[in-house]
């Protein structure tokens, strides 16, 4: 690859280094010149600009993003379409994230071009959120690398171990009286737990706090095939031959590990009866707070192998007091951001070689009108998916505080200009709210009135406008949903993620029609212009 200053009327294909304004018209970095950019550059006397220009043997920095994703893929995994060198990888199940961390040291050492950076070994993540991002350093990657990382199979360098449905039992133990409001929060504070990893509590026992009683306990429950035991007791376990840990013995079981590095969660036991773990919690275990016991309940749920050595390694990072005030202040001040995204890709076919989004309404474009709609809502952030003409309707846009993306491949139907969509969202983005070009009846407030009801903590994940019980457009969908989204096929959108996902589904109907007209035809552009 060549990089440096390039004379203008060589400039066809090149990429241009960085972002320059000429003439108030502004050229992104990582833009690829077009016949037209160079025609303006010299209309305007430029006579060199900064540009890459690639090798026969190159392969531009999407191209290898893309490639080098693939090479990483497998079922709980999927992979965001490449934008300005940049490959995000999501969960595609909630679960357990599980790296191979020295594969992934040895993949960056490959080339100071060639990076991928993941979340933490042994994170807790939800379906949708990112865990991994590829990132090419230059704009274009030698081809020797890309065969040297095909050569090496990254398929299980990163997987999501998905939590299993297991029957759980809790043991609470007292001192001649039971506590019961102590009791009460206690069985409160693990049913959470276990509800968030897809699991129920079955079983809660009480008994006495001694060896021969909490033993008893064990056995009755392990006859009724339970997964997992959990001993909270009215004493902490401060000895390996305390009462629990006696009692795990004495059940012909054995003990994994007394002890972690882990503050809160210094106390716990692990320990094993033939294939059913149990775990002796520390006090802090009826706290809401992240400590000890969620990492080890996490590994025990997910069917993650979990050995003495495992929670000897956990000290590092595992000073969490400090974490969990951090995570209760971004808590506090969470507000959710939302993407708009809008759809402007298509031919306009059955406008007969009339493009729509050109066409012009109160005195500016189709697609003029409904970005100015979108930057009127109080969505964070606006992309325009671009295709057919996109050299035309980018000139319209210059001006406006977007994102433009163009989608190379918009004949293959509107999934690729969604999918593109979505791999350009910021990575904060909490959901995306979909929009169509064609649609400039659509206001903010109907916008904003989605945004409000938008509560993915109650289960509003997927806010749909309805008119007379039929459902409209925009939509917003959250990110969980997102890995479905990038995989699917043909000219169609997330109608049939929709349709199975109802339980997550907010209706809001409207007093007009609106959001079930769009403008395909031109008696559907006469009927809107009267």
């Amino acid at each position: 690859m060549y990089f440096g200053d390039i004379n203008v009327k060589d400039s066809l294909d090149c990429i241009l280094a960085h972002t320059i304004i000429i003439n108030k018209k502004k050229f992104s970095k990582g833009t690829i010149i077009t016949e037209i950019d160079k025609n303006y550059f010299i209309n305007n006397k430029i006579r060199t600009i900064v540009c890459a220009k690639l090798d026969k043997n190159d392969y531009h920095e999407d191209k290898a993003a893309n490639i080098i994703a693939e090479t990483f893929q497998n079922n709980s995994i999927a992979s965001e379409k490449a934008y300005t060198g940049r490959a995000n990888i999501l969960a595609n199940k909630s679960g357990l994230l599980v790296i191979d961390e020295e594969k992934i040291r040895k993949f960056n050492k490959i080339s100071d071009d060639i990076t991928i950076a993941t979340l933490n070994n042994n994170s807790t993540v939800k379906k949708g959120e990112m865990i991994a991002t590829i990132k090419i350093i230059s704009f274009a990657v030698k081809d020797s690398f890309i065969k040297k990382i095909k050569k090496t199979i990254y398929k299980k360098a990163i997987s999501i171990n998905p939590y299993i449905h297991k029957k759980c039992a809790l043991i609470l133990t007292h001192h001649k009286n039971k506590n019961e409001k102590l009791n009460s929060i206690s069985e409160r504070r693990v049913n959470e737990r276990l509800k968030n990893l897809n699991c129920s509590l079955d079983i809660t026992s009480y008994c006495e706090h001694d060896t021969k009683e909490i033993s008893k306990k064990i056995n009755i429950i392990l006859k009724k095939k339970i997964d997992l035991i959990m001993i909270l007791g009215s004493s902490a376990i401060v000895d390996i031959k305390d009462k629990i840990p006696e009692a795990i013995n004495s059940s012909k079981g054995k003990i994994i590990r007394f002890g972690m590095p882990v503050d809160p969660g210094n106390l716990l036991l692990l320990g094993k009866i033939k294939n059913t773990h149990v775990i002796g919690l520390p006090g802090c275990a009826r706290s809401p707070s992240l400590n000890g016991f969620d990492w080890v309940l996490e590994k025990v749920i997910s069917g993650t192998n979990i050995t003495k050595l495992n929670i000897s390694n956990m000290g590092v990072g595992g000073l969490l007091k400090t974490l969990n005030i951090r995570a209760k202040s971004e808590k506090e001040s969470k507000s959710y951001n939302i993407t708009n995204i809008i759809l402007a890709a298509g031919q306009s076919k059955r406008m007969r070689e009339m493009n729509k989004l050109l066409i012009k309404i109160d005195n500016q474009t189709m697609i003029e009108k409904i970005v100015d709609i979108s930057l009127k809502s109080s969505a964070n952030n606006t992309i325009v998916v671009l295709g057919y003409e996109n050299d035309i309707l980018q000139r319209i846009l210059d001006n406006k505080k977007i994102t433009t993306i163009v989608n190379k491949e918009y004949l293959k139907g509107q999934s690729s200009s969604l999918q593109l969509g979505i791999s350009a969202l910021p990575e904060d983005c909490d959901a995306a709210l979909i929009m169509l070009g064609d649609m400039p009846n659509i206001n903010s407030r109907l916008i904003n009135q989605l945004i409000e009801n938008y509560n993915p903590n109650d289960n509003k994940s997927i806010i749909i406008p309805t008119y007379k019980n039929k459902k409209g457009n925009p939509v917003l969908i959250d990110r969980e949903f997102f890995p479905d989204i990038l995989s699917i096929k043909g000219d169609k959108g997330a109608k049939d993620i929709i349709k199975v996902n109802k339980n997550y589904i907010k209706e809001l109907p409207q007093k007009n029609s609106t959001i079930v007209e769009d403008i395909d035809t031109k008696d559907d552009l006469a009927n809107y212009l009267k």
